[in-house]
């Protein structure tokens, strides 16, 4: 007798019979398993919740997996637990920080990457828990197209933004107040695709178009950064990241600044700052305090302590310019000033801005051959400094500023440099002048005496929509706006070359010294003029030092620096000059020298306060023996790198031909100016130079 034995058909998605949804949810799982697999590589700096993020990939990866090939009810509850624990958890996440779990502190606002993860979550969650209840059905083969193309379009967008991670720097909106980034412009037609930077940098163009960005929450505990005594080097430090300190340095392109912070009051009657002013001396070591400032809301002040935090943490994997040039920045030829600014031309056009992941410039503090990561510069597309949407973004905090008078044109590779500024008539002598309608601004994470988004001094701070005297990024300014001033004792002419020499009414100048600087003065604009072709100064001995890229440039007479003859307009020891678009030259001022054997404890006295003699102590030349140029700056030893030498300092003093905003005696601004006297700060004369621009 045959017996029949009824072995039951396994199941699978060709038998027959199927579990409705199962395979929906096995491709959603997979699909939001794929995304956090992208965001763990980014989120390396917080190792915790970097293996949360590969523990739930695995997870999602896995059992949507197992329910594609053995499609059962236990992988389909498998994928519904796994899927409503990750979708919680991001529930959580965006409701209110996670105090246990390392970056996620702080609730963050749903952007498209992790929205994105959390709806093929759900989705997964809602069909595995229906295949469960409504069990196995008669059914064709599943088709996985559909769905699979579905979770395709939603997870490798979701992807490719988890993988970049770019910040939005808070949970509530951005400069435009919707949560958008901008979009780069394009460059003026034939003009070279350069983005720009300060004291020898200016924007090509960021953006305006928008776009959902991944906002990221660092917690700074214990990690290795980079201090401001040397971009390779590292210490382990707890950061609060914060202001304060008061130590004067010499910061990227400028020069070496008082302790004093500047003292700043922009709001009025009782809009006054409950705490110190801004700015306030910058000290990455020590706690961020934003606080305090007239004006500042406490949106603008959380965006605004967010991006420093993150500048602080991303910047640092530039800190080895070759890092920079393998990520494809380029340096745009402004060592000379003290300050190098690395562009990275590729991501001027992007959608991104104030993002330390993706800064448009990097900028290093220059020592003889080394270089110092000192900060970023940030840049936008074309509008005004004064535009609604970047004025909001921190408000006072910020000074948005842009650099309309500098010169580009392409080297013999092709790279885009700044070759000068142009004249009073807006015309460059060489190159084309672009990129002054982009804002920019600086983050610095080495300290800094005028605060962490100071602007660079002298030709640096470029342009603003407000007047020298009130913008909050610079140095030179301690003052209260609305002050009414003292009255000057008696009255005072602002200096004007073309009419007569009247220096009076600086307190403390005696009648002899004030005769003798106005002498001085007089006879150097009567006698001067002999040198205005600068082909006769060349034939005379005088030769150019190459700083034209500064808008300034010298010509010296080397034999005539020691000599027996000084402060003589027939046999000036230097000539300075601005270079103007039909190849000519201006000239401006004399740059008298006496020997170097001569220190600043020794000079003259024959102007009194009215003249302030300095040097340049810091300055490495060409070991040309007829025609020495400048090549860069002093290592932190005070040394030159091999192949440059340094002179001696010598003393001088510039007398102006040509109206100037500090008076007939004013140095140059920022690295041009040298160093005075110790215990001596920069002199500007406004008696003779205010309202003479």
């Amino acid at each position: 007798m045959t017996i029949a034995i009824d072995i039951p058909q396994r199941r699978t998605l060709s038998a027959g019979v199927r579990l409705p949804g199962i395979a929906v949810a096995a491709v959603a799982s997979i699909g939001a398993g794929a995304i956090h697999a992208a965001a763990a590589g980014v989120h390396a700096e917080h190792p915790q919740l970097a293996r949360l993020f590969v523990l739930c990939s695995v997870f999602q990866l896995g059992t949507g997996l197992w329910a594609l090939v053995q499609p059962r009810r236990l992988a389909a509850v498998a994928l519904a637990g796994v899927n409503a624990i990750a979708v919680g958890g991001w529930l959580i996440t965006r409701i209110a920080g996670v105090s246990w779990i390392d970056g996620l502190q702080e609730r963050e606002a749903a952007q498209f990457a992790d929205a994105s993860c959390a709806i093929l979550g759900a989705i997964a969650v809602g069909t595995a828990l229906a295949a469960v209840l409504v069990g196995w059905h008669p059914g064709r083969t599943q088709r996985l197209f559909l769905p699979g193309f579905a979770a395709a379009a939603i997870a490798i967008p979701a992807m490719l933004t988890a993988g970049t991670h770019v910040h939005s720097h808070d949970t509530s909106s951005a400069a435009s107040g919707d949560g958008s980034a901008h979009v780069h412009s394009a460059d003026e037609a034939g003009a070279p695709t350069a983005a720009g930077g300060d004291s020898g940098g200016s924007g090509a163009g960021a953006g305006a178009g928008a776009t959902e960005t991944t906002a990221h929450t660092h917690d700074h505990g214990t990690q290795t950064t980079t201090p401001a005594g040397g971009a390779n080097s590292t210490e382990t430090t707890v950061h609060d990241h914060g202001a304060g300190g008061g130590d004067a340095i010499t910061t990227a392109g400028g020069d070496s600044s008082a302790t004093e912070p500047s003292v700043h009051n922009h709001g009025g009657g009782s809009e006054a700052p409950v705490a110190a002013n801004w700015p306030r001396p910058w000290d990455p070591t020590k706690p961020i305090d934003l606080s305090g400032v007239a004006n500042v809301t406490a949106e603008e002040q959380a965006r605004a302590t967010k991006l420093v935090e993150d500048t602080l943490l991303d910047l640092p994997k530039w800190a080895d310019t070759a890092a920079a040039i393998a990520d494809g920045y380029t340096s745009i030829g402004d060592a000379g000033t003290g300050s190098e600014h690395y562009i990275k031309l590729s991501i001027i056009q992007d959608d991104v801005i104030l993002d330390p992941t993706q800064p448009e410039s990097l900028v290093y503090t220059v020592d003889g051959d080394k270089r110092t990561l000192a900060g970023a510069m940030f840049i936008t597309s074309a509008r005004a400094t004064d535009d609604p949407s970047l004025t909001s973004w921190a408000g006072p905090l910020m000074q948005w500023h842009n650099h309309g008078n500098l010169c580009w044109d392409r080297d013999a590779s092709g790279v885009a440099k700044v070759v000068g500024i142009v004249d009073a008539d807006g015309k460059c002598a060489s190159g084309v002048n672009t990129g002054g309608a982009n804002p920019m601004v600086h983050v610095w994470i080495v300290p800094h005496p005028c605060g962490v988004f100071a602007a660079l001094e002298g030709v640096g701070a470029g342009q603003a929509a407000v007047s020298d005297d009130q913008r909050v990024d610079m140095c030179n300014q301690q003052h209260e706006h609305g002050a009414t001033p003292e009255p000057a004792a008696v009255p005072t002419i602002a200096y004007d070359p073309t009419k007569p020499i009247d220096l009076g009414g600086v307190a403390g100048v005696t009648p002899e010294q004030q005769a003798a600087a106005e002498n001085l003065v007089a006879v150097t604009v009567v006698r001067l003029p002999q040198w205005t072709d600068y082909k006769v100064a060349e034939a005379a001995g005088f030769h150019s030092i190459g700083d034209a890229l500064t808008g300034h440039e010298h010509y010296i007479n080397w034999d005539w620096i020691n000599d027996d003859v000084t402060l003589d307009p027939d046999h000036p020891e230097s000539l300075v000059y601005v270079p103007q678009p039909d190849g000519s030259k201006l000239l401006v001022s004399v740059m008298y020298m006496l020997p170097d054997t001569v220190t600043l404890d020794q000079v003259p006295n024959i102007g009194g306060a009215l003249m302030q003699w300095h040097i340049h102590d810091n300055l490495c030349f060409t070991t040309d023996p007829v025609a020495p140029r400048v090549s860069g700056v002093t290592t932190s030893q005070g040394g030159c790198p091999v192949g440059q030498q340094k002179f001696r300092p010598a003393p001088m003093i510039h007398v102006w031909i040509t109206p100037n905003a500090c008076g007939p005696f004013a140095a140059l601004e920022g690295v041009g100016a040298g160093q005075v006297l110790a215990g001596q700060d920069h002199l500007c004369d406004h008696v003779h130079g205010d309202g003479l621009f």
